[in-house]
């Protein structure tokens, strides 16, 4: 992999025994260069778009929401369904929307769906590996994020995924929409309108990879070219305490998000398998 090359003021790629090739970073212009290198690399040399999504831990699988723990043709075809039927009650509130939007929208809303989020702001990424997810409720319907502490984690790392789409190619015919051969893609920015905020706020995208004629692949994680690991503490002393990489920023509330208001009034339930739109607390 193109990381194992990098050497920038003496951080260097090591490889796991798993095959991961994980970058360390030691500061914020290592941690631009080393995702700014891969991203000119597969992009100039293997048509490829590098996006980014943080993690606070490592994981041996990337697999989308709606298939987390299942691996069977029979579970993920239940799982389809399931979302399937779940859109189809959001038709009013996304109507201004196409169709081919719906899942992956309602994906960035909290819904368990085929799809896995991603962003194209370095920043928003590294926020996201420095805070920990937290629901409740019968369909985790009450979300909150809490900012992890080096204090109770003095080992602690903030991980960047750098997760390639070969999906680079416009569909005019749905704007936002990129389909590759291997992967598609969505820019929710431009798929959906502006009323619909949060993608807009975190600079969202979503991918997953396309399936043959017998089933849909349950794991992402061939499309990671690398990673990067940040020392927790410096993760959270470069993000600072800006209001604008906030949760009331990356997930505006419905005061400001119409969209998000909108979904919220189907009133719909949800379950622990299809997830639900989800109540954000401070």
């Amino acid at each position: 992999m193109p990381l194992k090359k990098l050497n920038i003021r003496g951080c260097k790629a090591t490889t796991t025994p798993d095959g991961q090739v994980i970058f360390k970073v030691r500061d914020t212009h290592t941690l631009i260069q080393a995702a700014g290198y891969l991203k000119h690399v597969r992009g100039s040399k293997n048509s490829e778009l590098v996006c980014f999504r943080g993690e606070s831990k490592l994981y041996p699988t990337l697999p989308p929401t709606a298939f987390r723990g299942i691996s069977s043709h029979s579970a993920v075809s239940s799982a389809i369904n399931r979302i399937n039927k779940a859109i189809i009650q959001f038709e009013r509130p996304l109507k201004s929307t196409g169709v081919y939007a719906h899942e992956a929208l309602l994906q960035h809303y909290g819904l368990k769906t085929t799809w896995v989020d991603l962003v194209d702001n370095i920043w928003v990424a590294l926020w996201f590996a420095c805070h920990n997810a937290l629901s409740v409720g019968p369909a985790g319907e009450h979300l909150h994020f809490e900012r992890r502490v080096p204090r109770t984690e003095p080992t602690g790392k903030a991980y960047v995924l750098l997760v390639a789409v070969d999906a680079v190619a416009p569909d005019n015919a749905c704007p936002g929409f990129y389909a590759g051969t291997n992967t598609e893609l969505i820019d929710l920015r431009i798929a959906a309108p502006s009323v619909f905020v949060r993608p807009h706020a975190q600079h969202g995208l979503l991918m997953r990879k396309k399936g043959n004629t017998v089933q849909r692949p349950t794991d992402y994680s061939s499309q990671i070219r690398g990673i990067l690991e940040i020392e927790l503490a410096d993760a959270l002393e470069w993000l600072g305490n800006s209001s604008a990489l906030s949760v009331h920023s990356l997930f505006p509330p419905p005061t400001y998000d119409n969209g998000y208001r909108n979904l919220l009034s189907v009133e719909f339930k949800g379950a622990k398998n299809v997830g639900c739109v989800s109540h954000i607390g401070a």
